[in-house]
């Protein structure tokens, strides 16, 4: 494993921009067009997991989302997971204490997978999406809606 910074990319504002992602990505996706990377003069064949990839990467910028790019092998220290979730390096250190996010240590220091970091993140997500979705079933079934103008 190593120790590298991820490389983030800020999202995408120009609507004309994203638009013509959208419009790249339609062409990925027809299958009579193998996807080529031409730089430089040169043309060079993309195996298809590199087409997944790049695929994903062109559809979250054309939603307008900012994108971490790094290795799967790529350990992060805790201030850097701390960023990455937008949380303190303190909650971090509970969050391995606790076996929620896999941990490497260099000598005394911690030192967390990219990729755990990332699944803790999809994970919290989705628990806070089904915590709000029941929430928000209880106070319909509730009446809790009745009368607003929403």
């Amino acid at each position: 494993m190593t120790l590298l910074s991820p490389h983030a990319v800020d999202a995408v504002e120009d609507t004309t921009v994203r638009s013509q992602l959208r419009d790249a990505i339609a062409l990925f996706a027809e299958p009579s067009s193998a996807p080529r990377l031409v730089a430089g003069g040169q043309s060079v064949s993309l195996p298809a997991e590199v087409m997944d990839a790049f695929r994903d990467v062109l559809a979250r910028f054309a939603n307008g989302e900012s994108v971490v790019i790094g290795s799967v092998g790529t350990l992060l220290t805790t201030s850097q997971v701390a960023d990455f979730l937008g949380v303190s390096r303190t909650f971090v250190i509970q969050l391995i204490d606790a076996g929620k996010l896999g941990v490497e240590y260099r000598g005394t220091h911690r030192r967390v997978p990219l990729v755990d970091a990332a699944r803790y993140a999809d994970d919290a997500k989705r628990e806070r999406e089904a915590k709000l979705d029941a929430i928000a079933a209880l106070t319909a079934r509730t009446g809790g809606y009745d009368g607003d103008p929403f």
